[in-house]
């Protein structure tokens, strides 16, 4: 989808998602793309130095606003963790995660999918929070709307 929409190849994405080097110009079109889409990329770094606190987290207000969640012009998620994004950062595939994590794949790929396993996500939490990934966003847990939504790696 990304790289229909980017106009770049499907491999260009694949490769650019996983650290390796594209073109400059797929870079751009995929930045565009990402940020016409909601996506603000995280990290503060200086020229020859190492980025720190990279990441991505969809669009939102940085706390509360006087506008209702529900009526707000952003893109709202119903919990407050992306456990696909933050493996997605650390790089590694569902069965290494959900084995180093200690739970089972298939609760690794319900919790991706947003279905709610409070034991498995207590520990797959704290699994991604000890590699040195940040959760953000916040949200109103009585209507399970969640702006802000993303990882960074921890400063």
């Amino acid at each position: 989808m990304a790289a229909e929409r980017a106009h770049v190849m499907q491999k260009s994405v694949s490769a650019a998602e996983s650290g390796k080097t594209v073109l400059v110009e797929t870079n751009y079109a995929l930045v565009d793309y990402y940020r016409s889409a909601g996506i603000v990329f995280l990290g503060e770094g200086q020229i020859g130095e190492e980025v720190q606190g990279a990441g991505a987290k969809w669009s939102g207000p940085e706390g509360p606003t006087h506008i209702p969640l529900a009526e707000a012009d952003f893109h709202l998620e119903r919990v407050d963790v992306s456990f696909r994004a933050a493996r997605a950062l650390v790089g590694k595939e569902q069965a290494e995660v959900a084995r180093s994590a200690g739970i089972s794949l298939d609760a690794l790929k319900s919790l991706e999918k947003n279905v709610m396993r409070q034991s498995s996500y207590s520990k797959l939490r704290q699994w991604f929070e000890d590699q040195g990934v940040e959760f953000t966003g916040w949200g109103d847990i009585s209507t399970q709307t969640f702006v802000g939504v993303g990882v960074r790696w921890r400063r």
